[in-house]
C-alpha cells in the first residue's frame, strides 16, 4: 500500500493499494474515522466514486467510518473528480474524498482525500462518537446540474452551436453523464463509446493504444470533427483531430495556452519540468511567462501565482477561471469553443504548435542507488548549463532538455529526452542509458 502527500491548491493525500489485501474494509472504516477526528464532529465531508465496484465497497467502508466519527457525508454516488470538486463549496464541506481505480494496476484502487491543511494519517487510536453522536449521511444530486450550469456559463455556447460538431466520446468512466450532457446541450453530435457500465474485463481506466485506435478509426470512418478520449476519473483527455491522428499533450498544451493568451496577454501559464521546448517558445512568442515546476505542485502553482492556464501530462489541463482542478470535460468544451471561434480544424491548430523529438521511458533502479544517480547527472552538467532540480534534475541545452526523475515507490528512474535532432535525440538517449547503468 502506497500514501502520497502532494501539496497542491489544497492538500491532496492519496492512498493506493490492493483491494481487500491492502485496502480492507476495516481499514477504510479506520481511515474515514481518523480523517472524521480531524474534521470534527458535525462538519461535513463530501464523498464520490468511479463505476469500479470495489470502489463502491470501499466508499461505503470510508463512509461509515466518517459518520462513526460524528461527521455528517454527503454522498456524490458515481461522479468524476472535477465535478465532485466544483461542488464541494456548495455543500460546505471541509474535506473531499473520491475513489476509484487505479490507473497502475486492475486490484488497485486510489482513495484521494482532498483538503485545506495536511490530514495526518498514521496509524493510531481513532475516537467513535456515542450512539447519539453519530454523522448522518445524504444522498445528492443538485450538483449535476450546478456542475453544467457552471461549464455552459464560462463557454461561448452561440459560437458552438453553429458549427453543429460531430464528435466520438469515449469516457471509460462509465454512465456518468456529465460530458455527453453537455455535448447536446451545444449542439454536437456524439458517438459514444464506453459511456455505459459494459466496460471490457481488464479495461485499464486510462485510454488504452486499443480504444485510442478505436475511437481514431471511428472518427475518420464517420467523418468526425473530433474524437475524445476521458480516463475514468474524467481528469485526463486525449484527442483526436479530423484525421484520426492522436494529438500529443504537449501540443495540446500548446493549443490551450496560445489562445488563452490572446485574450490574456502578459499571463502566466504553468506546467511542470516534463513540459516540452515548444511550449516554452510559444508562451514566450504570445507574451506570456511560463513557470515549470514540480508535477506534484502544477495546481499549487497556478494558485500562488494567479495563472491564466495551467496544465501537464498526460492529458491533464487547467482553466482557473473556472476551477483551479484537472478537468477533461471542461477541456473538450474549451477546445470545442477554439475550433468554433476560429473557424479551424484540430489538426490545422495542432501544426501552428511545433513539435520536437521526444523519448521517455524508465530505467531499473533500487532506491538507494537513485539519489546517487542524480548527484551524478548534476555533477555532469552543472559547469556551463542550465539546471533545475525541482523535481528531479532537468539540463536545458542548446536545443535540447534531459530529464531525470525517481519514481517515488518504484525502483525505477524515469528518463525525459527531447531535442529538435533527431540524430542528437538518438546520441543523448545512449549516453543517458550508458550513464546510468553505470551508476
Amino acid at each position: 500500500m502506497v500514501l502520497e502527500e502532494l501539496k497542491m491548491s489544497r492538500y491532496v493525500q492519496n492512498i493506493r493499494g490492493v483491494v481487500n489485501f491492502e485496502i480492507t474494509n476495516k481499514f477504510a472504516s479506520h481511515l474515514g474515522t481518523i480523517v472524521g477526528n480531524y474534521v470534527g464532529p458535525e462538519k461535513r465531508v463530501v464523498v464520490g466514486r468511479d463505476l469500479n465496484v470495489p470502489s463502491q465497497m470501499i466508499k461505503r467502508s470510508i463512509t461509515t467510518g466518517l459518520m462513526a466519527a460524528g461527521v455528517d457525508v454527503i454522498d456524490f454516488g458515481v461522479a468524476p473528480i472535477p465535478v465532485i470538486h466544483y461542488s464541494r463549496e456548495f455543500y460546505n464541506a471541509n474535506v473531499m474524498i473520491t475513489i476509484s481505480k487505479s490507473h497502475l494496476r486492475p486490484e488497485d484502487v486510489d482513495i484521494k482525500i482532498f483538503s485545506d491543511h495536511e490530514i495526518p494519517l498514521e496509524q493510531r487510536h481513532a475516537d467513535k462518537v456515542s450512539w447519539n453522536q453519530i454523522g448522518t449521511l445524504r444522498y445528492v444530486h443538485e450538483y449535476r446540474e450546478k456542475y453544467i450550469k457552471g461549464v455552459l456559463d464560462e463557454i461561448d455556447v452561440s459560437a458552438i452551436n453553429k458549427k453543429s460538431f460531430l464528435i466520438v466520446l469515449d469516457c471509460e468512466g462509465g454512465d456518468m453523464p456529465f460530458a455527453p450532457q453537455l455535448l447536446h446541450k451545444i449542439n454536437c453530435e456524439t458517438v459514444l463509446i464506453g459511456c455505459n457500465e459494459n466496460t471490457l474485463e481488464g479495461d485499464f481506466p486510462e485510454p488504452s493504444p486499443k480504444r485510442i485506435s478505436l475511437v481514431s478509426e471511428l472518427t475518420t470512418a464517420i467523418g468526425a470533427d473530433m474524437g475524445v478520449l476521458l480516463d475514468n476519473d474524467h481528469d485526463r483527455a486525449v484527442f483526436i483531430d479530423q484525421n484520426g491522428n492522436m494529438i500529443r499533450d504537449q501540443t495540446v498544451l500548446g493549443i490551450f495556452a496560445k489562445y488563452i493568451l490572446e485574450n490574456n496577454p502578459n499571463g502566466t501559464v504553468v506546467s511542470s519540468v516534463v513540459a516540452s521546448q515548444s511550449v516554452d517558445e510559444m508562451v514566450i512568442k504570445n507574451g506570456g511567462k511560463i513557470i515549470k515546476t514540480s508535477v506534484n505542485t502544477v495546481l499549487n502553482e497556478i494558485e500562488d501565482s494567479e495563472a491564466i492556464f495551467g496544465g501537464d501530462e498526460p492529458g491533464m489541463y487547467v482553466f482557473p477561471e473556472f476551477q483551479n482542478c484537472f478537468d477533461a470535460i471542461f477541456s473538450v468544451m474549451k477546445m470545442l469553443e477554439i475550433l468554433a471561434k476560429k473557424d479551424t480544424t484540430l489538426s490545422k491548430l495542432a501544426r501552428e504548435i511545433k513539435e520536437y523529438n521526444r523519448t521517455v521511458f524508465t530505467i531499473e533502479c533500487e532506491h538507494d542507488k537513485k539519489y546517487e544517480v542524480m548527484d551524478a547527472f548534476k555533477t555532469k552538467f552543472e559547469s556551463g548549463e542550465e539546471i533545475n532540480v525541482v523535481d528531479g534534475v532537468r539540463v536545458d541545452l542548446e536545443d535540447s532538455f534531459i530529464l531525470i526523475r525517481p519514481s517515488r515507490f518504484e525502483p525505477l528512474i524515469r528518463v525525459y529526452i527531447e531535442s529538435k535532432s533527431a540524430e542528437k535525440l538518438q546520441k543523448l538517449t545512449e549516453s543517458v542509458q550508458t550513464m546510468i547503468e553505470k551508476v
